[in-house]
């Protein structure tokens, strides 16, 4: 990912809490017959290995785990919102797009034993269920679930890299940032709130 010098995060524990916060994604690959891309949800287990371990899985009927999956990459996007130019009140100023995104990079292998996917699918169910007021489990004596793990197939990505890039207006001054701020914050979309809020955090960093 291209990530200019003032868009880049390399914070390790921002990166952790934005992985949890934004864990459904894009799963990119290439295959004998070209590029292939699957969206799905992660768990990401940071305990596991030396820089973590993204675990999922798909349906069997999906061509793509029997592709050259050795290498992938995981994209997995933020918030983001349209800036307009007049909102900096200032000449010479273009529209552009802020957003948070995090690309993580890995070596996938696959996870078919019965036992093996039954603990992926409790470690997601449990971390995807534990905002519920009466949390859903899962049952590896009920005869559906068991249906179910015969039409899936499971995955961990050993992760080599992982790049974040949080493009929040830092290459303007603080001032044009603040107006950009206030704008995002008149709008009506959930999304640019978040940007006005991500832009916040940031610009209280850099005072500090």
């Amino acid at each position: 990912m291209y990530i200019p010098k003032h868009f880049q995060v390399e914070d390790k524990q921002r990166l952790v809490d934005f992985m949890k916060q934004n864990s459904f994604g894009i799963l990119f690959s290439q295959t004998e017959a070209g590029p292939y891309a699957t969206h799905l949800p992660f768990f990401f287990n940071e305990h596991e290995g030396e820089s973590g371990v993204l675990t999922g899985h798909m349906a069997k009927a999906n061509p793509h785990w029997q592709g050259n999956n050795e290498e992938v990459l995981v994209v997995l996007q933020g918030p983001h919102a349209y800036i307009s130019p007049t909102w900096y009140e200032e000449p010479n100023t273009v529209p552009t797009w802020n957003y948070a995104a995090v690309h993580v990079y890995g070596e996938l292998c696959l996870v078919d034993e019965p036992q093996g996917l039954l603990e992926i699918l409790t470690q997601m169910s449990d971390f995807y269920e534990s905002g519920q007021p009466n949390p859903w489990q899962v049952s590896a004596d009920n005869t559906y679930i068991q249906n179910m793990l015969n039409a899936i197939v499971g995955f961990k990505i050993k992760i080599t890299r992982i790049e974040g890039k949080w493009k929040l207006s830092q290459n303007h001054p603080a001032g044009r940032q603040e107006r950009v701020i206030s704008q995002l914050k008149t709008s009506t979309d959930a999304k640019a709130h978040a940007i006005a809020k991500l832009m916040e955090q940031n610009l209280s960093k850099r005072t500090e």
